[in-house]
């Protein structure tokens, strides 16, 4: 079916009023959408009649989008309905267009994803630190963290990073894991890998983390030391991703990219593939934290496509997956090839027409809109790169900021981001980094300066 043909149903007043209805909880907390994707392709017997009748009209209409997407009956039920965290993101959707209609990027009713960093205390001394890490300062209490994850379960929260600081220090991190996982959310851990031994890491997949991100800046341990200011810190990571992968949990490995690494990130990509890893994360550098003291080291707009050229061989050579958090990424996809492969959001790529479609949906900066940060004091805010508090959580529900932040309900329209940000034709799947704008012009709707179609702006910085 035309994505344009689809768009124009799933807007019609009718079908956004039933997929609000089709959301709403029924017994046991769970929603009625929930149960058809639970019972689809088997046996009814725990349902009531009545809850038989009323969830045939769903029954056909999954089938009649199965149909028009021609997606297998068998596929639908093992990898999609069968998967809780995938039974999640498709009731956030449902709940997002029923609240918003469709929209590109498309607005959702609750974020896709949310980082928590968990707490500010850190064994390394990492001179580009956002968080400032190393003091514990104020951090939510044991039944305020368990709030936090009923409240993120309640609005369909399908994915939790667990970050910092180094979430690692923190005992009370593994209960929060395992609740969470009891939940149905997707849990993963953002670390320096210092601190993953054999035991730690059969800890954390006994208590649920599904996917390990873990920072490491080169494949030579002086730079990577120098970086993350401790000695010896490099050989702990290596080591740490070795027993991470051995219990079989997905591994990424997470470089922040500045000039003074930019050369050596073939030799580290070929690296993580040595180690085992899955994914290859590379990091934007943000000037905020501590980072602000090492502005010079930024990419220039030519050596961020450098970047992005070099990410996309990786890509295209399909060994281990490679993301940024450069939203440009997207666009540099499109403009090798419209039909060909291309990042589709923080986590996902995808192949073809249907491709497009969906990096125009999802794709591009999730500040405010497929994404936000909780802070260790339950301060709520659009990005981990982003300092600014649109409320916290031991005053406000999160449904309460996520609906009524004037800072992320700004963020949700990009039409009114400054010089090509706004303008942009590749603007739905980009948008631009919000954290670098408002880290460089103290304005989150601002121009990104990293981007080859904002060099004014680049220029702008470096002359002043």
């Amino acid at each position: 079916m035309n994505p344009d043909r689809i768009r124009f149903l799933l807007n019609l007043f009718f079908v956004r009023y039933l997929l609000g209805w089709i959301t709403l909880p029924i017994r046991d907390g769970k929603t009625k959408l929930e149960k058809v994707m639970m019972y689809y392709g088997k046996e009814k017997k725990d349902l009531t009649w009545k809850e038989e009748i009323g969830f045939y009209p769903i029954y056909v209409v999954i089938e009649i989008i199965r149909i028009a997407l021609k997606w297998n009956k068998k596929y639908l039920q093992q990898e999609i309905f069968a998967s809780p965290t995938m039974q999640r993101v498709t009731v956030n959707l449902a709940r997002s267009i029923a609240q918003y209609g469709t929209t590109q990027p498309q607005n959702f009713a609750s974020p896709l994803l949310v980082v928590w960093n968990f707490t500010n205390l850190c064994n390394l001394k990492c001179r580009h630190c956002y968080q400032n890490a190393g003091e514990k300062g104020i951090q939510l209490k044991y039944a305020d963290r368990l709030r936090v994850i009923d409240q993120l379960s309640r609005e369909y929260v399908p994915a939790l990073a667990l970050s910092g600081g180094e979430p690692l220090v923190d005992p009370e991190l593994y209960t929060i894991i395992e609740v969470a996982t009891q939940r149905g959310l997707y849990v993963s851990v953002a670390t320096n890998g210092t601190l993953l031994t054999h035991d730690t890491c059969l800890a954390l997949w006994d208590a649920g983390v599904q996917y390990l991100e873990i920072s490491l800046d080169s494949s030579e341990p002086e730079y990577h030391d120098q970086f993350r200011g401790i000695p010896g810190a490099w050989q702990k990571t290596i080591d740490g991703i070795q027993n991470a992968v051995q219990t079989g949990m997905m591994v990424g490995i997470a470089p922040t990219v500045t000039r003074n690494n930019l050369s050596d990130l073939p030799r580290l990509y070929r690296l993580s593939i040595e180690l085992g890893a899955q994914r290859f994360y590379v990091f934007n550098f943000i000037p905020t934290g501590r980072a602000h003291t090492m502005v010079q080291t930024d990419l220039s707009p030519q050596e961020r496509e450098e970047l992005l050229a070099f990410l996309y061989d990786c890509m295209m050579e399909k060994k281990i997956t490679p993301f940024t958090t450069c939203p440009q990424f997207g666009r540099f996809c499109l403009e090798k090839d419209p039909q060909g492969m291309v990042i589709t959001g923080h986590y996902s790529v995808s192949e073809g027409s249907i491709a497009r479609v969906a990096a125009e949906y999802v794709g591009g900066c999730g500040a405010g809109r497929a994404y936000c940060a909780v802070q260790p004091d339950g301060s709520v805010t659009p990005c981990v790169f982003m300092p600014i508090q649109c409320g916290n959580l031991l005053h406000q529900t999160f449904k309460e900021i996520w609906d009524y932040s004037s800072v992320i309900v700004k963020l949700r329209n990009r039409k009114n981001y400054q010089e090509h940000c706004g303008v942009c034709d590749y603007r739905s799947v980009c948008g631009g980094c919000r954290s670098r704008a408002h880290a460089y012009f103290g304005d989150y709707l601002g121009p990104d300066p990293g981007c080859i179609y904002n060099q004014s702006a680049y220029h702008q910085l470096i002359s002043s």
